[in-house]
C-alpha cells in the first residue's frame, strides 16, 4: 500500500477504493467483510463518549482528539486491537 502522505482521509479513500475494486470484480474476502461490517460498531462499543458518524474515520477522529494522538496512528492501533478481538492474525486488513 502506498499513500502520498500520512493522512486519515487519504487512508479512508484508499480503503474505500479497495472495497469498490473488490465489489466490481467479485473478489470475496471474509477478513475484509469483518472490517467493513464490524469495525465501526466495535469502536462504538469500546468508547461510550463517541458521537455516531457516517464512517469509522469520524469515530477515529474523535478518539484521537480525546487521546491527543495522531489520527493515522490511532487507526492502526485500534485496527490491531480489533483484529486481535476477531482472531485475525494476518497482515491483511
Amino acid at each position: 500500500m502506498y499513500l502520498s502522505e500520512k493522512n486519515i482521509k487519504i487512508l479512508e479513500s484508499f480503503i474505500t477504493g479497495y472495497y469498490l475494486c473488490e465489489g466490481l470484480n467479485d473478489i470475496p474476502s471474509q477478513k475484509d467483510d469483518i472490517f467493513r461490517e464490524k469495525f465501526y460498531y466495535w469502536l462504538i462499543e469500546q468508547f461510550d463518549f463517541l458521537q455516531t458518524t457516517h464512517t469509522w474515520r469520524g469515530l477515529i477522529e474523535q478518539i484521537a482528539k480525546f487521546e491527543n494522538r495522531d489520527e493515522f496512528d490511532c487507526f492502526f492501533d485500534y485496527l490491531r486491537l480489533f483484529k486481535e478481538n476477531y482472531g485475525i492474525v494476518s497482515t491483511e486488513l
